[in-house]
């Protein structure tokens, strides 16, 4: 009978103790197919309620029905028009994210490494973070236009912030005695930023990168919303002037998942990259 808080015996790998990535209990495969099949009972228990609801409860044309959203869905991914709108936000959304989450992650890195440095801008930040982000979407596009380059600007002012208190947040949780013991023993600063502060700032960083993909949609959908003429954004808002319900729900589903798309591929690299943990 198992004991709580009895740990698993450890096997030997390469020369060190490690845990098995099994451990006992509930198969792994058995576990990851209950979950799936738990999330799709929601899926349809959702699209169930929401198909007895429309019409019926709730008039038509405020939420549309799914059978109807998925012939519209259908129709529009076959449309060439559509793949333009999808390229706009898709560029807009890449761009935005990338440029936002490298200054970030940089200046996080370097304030957090400089205490001084940190310790002015910190407040500063704090203060300019405080500002609504979308209600600076005027001023971006004053500045940068009415096409890619203000949704660009939007995004990344939006991931920046998120990305950079997550670094500056896990440079500052750097553990200093772990520090002083491998200089103490004669480690490079190279070895102490690769077995040191690298782990600390790897996981909190990681979940900035997938979190920003949803705030980067955020910040281009606004943008598209105040001034567009192409982009997933200027179709929804086109759909809802038009009372068209199955094309704002078909243009939501397409939103949500390059979201769901990005964050997963984020999540690749983070189960690849945190692979130190597991061992």
């Amino acid at each position: 009978m198992a004991v709580v808080g009895e740990q698993e015996p450890l096997t030997m790998r390469r020369g060190r103790a490690v845990r098995p990535k099994n451990p006992k209990g509930r198969p792994r495969g058995r576990h990851g197919t209950m979950v799936m099949l738990g999330q799709l009972g929601i899926v349809l228990l959702f699209l169930g309620v929401w198909q007895l609801l429309s019409g019926r409860v709730i008039d038509y044309f405020l939420i549309s029905n799914p059978v109807d959203v998925i012939a519209k869905l259908y129709n529009v991914l076959g449309d060439s028009t559509m793949h333009g709108h999808i390229m706009a936000t898709g560029q807009e959304l890449i761009l935005g994210w990338a440029l936002g989450a490298s200054a970030g992650a940089v200046m996080g890195w370097a304030l957090g490494a400089f205490k001084t440095a940190g310790e002015i801008m910190e407040p500063i930040l704090n203060a300019i973070n405080g500002i609504p982000k979308v209600a600076l979407a005027p001023m971006m596009l004053l500045w940068f236009g009415l096409g890619m380059g203000s949704k660009i600007a939007i995004a990344s002012m939006i991931v920046f912030f998120l990305v950079f208190f997550n670094v500056y947040s896990g440079m500052r949780n750097v553990p200093q005695p772990l520090v002083e013991v491998a200089q103490s023993m004669g480690a490079s600063r190279m070895f102490v930023v690769r077995k040191v502060v690298l782990p600390s700032v790897s996981v909190p960083l990681f979940a900035g990168l997938k979190a920003g993909v949803s705030f980067a949609m955020i910040g281009v959908i606004a943008g598209e919303f105040i001034s567009a003429d192409k982009g997933l954004g200027y179709y929804s808002m086109t759909s809802t002037q038009q009372f068209d319900p199955a094309g704002l729900f078909a243009a939501l589903v397409i939103i949500v998942a390059m979201v769901v798309f990005g964050s997963s591929l984020i999540g690749v690299f983070e189960r690849r990259a945190l692979k130190w943990q597991r061992d």
